[in-house]
């Protein structure tokens, strides 16, 4: 018993020491060779408790056999004794060992997860998208390009905005920014709110990967009628003439329901890196955990600045971050913990993730 209770310590420290390493200190400035010796100095740790724990799972199984074979023999010296069975026992231990395993299997995943992360960044360039960004913002067209769809263009009529169809029915429907200019697909939410809102982000089962580059997210991803991402070139094109207000709906895994509402909202170019450029009064019951956004640019796994560099792995979700990350973080990991890479709205439970997510964009008079 006393191992057990060794071993257990042993993987709560393993687990609380591979959160710590990937916290970033707070109003830190990191430059490029920092960066990436830091991360070189990671993957070498995570490399470590890789081993340790491989180690401990074996350590584990060897103890669990040789539980099982003491058991056994106690068993066959009571068995003509008049003694309580030994089974009960063997349960409780199992159950205990299995326990454990899961932890350790967990903190496995974990340490795998963060260290694809970081062989990921250590291949990139710091700032290697935003320069780009910069040659294009350069180019006068950029202002007035359009939103190239990535398949023919769909048939059928196609209105400015979900408020302007005539019909209460939420689905797809085909919008265009201005006249002239080419059509593409949304999502309108027809029924919630008085209706007329387009969905720009979903997401309720976690079968959709949320953790992408800067062109996924600038063109969109996923599938409409399931869980996806509109695109932020589309949001910047439909809320740069017209004034838009969101909200924001969020379900925990235990059903409860909150949302929030701000009156304005609108995003800069791809030059800007769609920085938060309006967001409005709010109101609602989630709290007002977006206010922290307001200005900020637009990051993803492979676009950040010196500020931002260590949230990519401390959020482990695109957004627009700040020096000190987000207190919303609705692009992060789909999971059902108290976890900040997870899926939060800090005013809502903390960290805890959360099961369902929807923000909805609406044109206002």
């Amino acid at each position: 018993m006393k191992r057990i209770v060794w071993l257990v310590v042993c993987c709560a420290a393993l687990s609380v020491g591979a959160s710590d390493r990937a916290r970033p200190r707070e109003g830190g400035i990191i430059t490029s060779g920092i960066v990436g010796y830091g991360l070189e100095v990671l993957l070498t740790k995570l490399d470590s408790i890789e081993h340790k724990l491989q180690k401990m799972q074996t350590q584990l199984n060897e103890y669990r056999s040789t539980r099982e074979g003491n058991l056994i023999n106690v068993e066959h010296k009571l068995e003509n004794q008049a003694t309580p069975n030994t089974s009960g026992i063997q349960e409780r231990i199992d159950a205990t060992l299995q326990k454990i395993l899961q932890q350790v299997g967990q903190v496995q995943k974990d340490c795998s997860y963060h260290k694809h992360t970081l062989q990921l960044m250590m291949g990139m360039p710091e700032n290697s998208v935003h320069t780009t960004l910069k040659q294009d913002c350069a180019t006068p067209s950029v202002e007035e390009k359009s939103v190239t769809p990535t398949s023919a263009v769909p048939d059928g009529p196609s209105f400015f905005s979900c408020k302007d169809t005539s019909s209460n029915v939420s689905g797809t429907y085909l919008i265009r920014v201005k006249n002239g200019s080419v059509p593409f697909k949304v999502f309108c939410e027809q029924q919630k709110f008085e209706g007329g809102w387009i969905v720009i982000q979903h997401r309720y089962d976690g079968s959709l990967n949320f953790y992408r580059n800067w062109n996924e997210f600038r063109d969109g991803f996923g599938d409409l009628e399931k869980e996806f991402w509109l695109g932020l070139e589309k949001v910047y094109q439909i809320t740069k003439d017209r004034a838009h207000e969101i909200i924001i709906e969020l379900k925990d895994f235990s059903g409860n329901y909150k949302y929030a509402r701000y009156d304005s909202f609108e995003i800069g170019s791809e030059c800007e890196r769609y920085f938060l450029k309006n967001l409005g009064s709010y109101n609602g019951t989630a709290g007002n955990a977006m206010s922290y956004n307001k200005g900020l640019k637009f990051t993803t796994m492979d676009s950040y600045g010196k500020s931002t560099a260590q949230c990519t792995i401390y959020r482990q979700g695109a957004w627009w971050h700040e020096r000190d990350c987000t207190r919303a973080n609705l692009n992060g990991r789909y999971i059902n913990a108290l976890n900040w890479t997870s899926m939060f709205w800090y005013d809502f439970d903390s960290y805890r993730g959360l099961s369902f997510s929807r923000m909805m964009i609406r044109e206002v008079e």
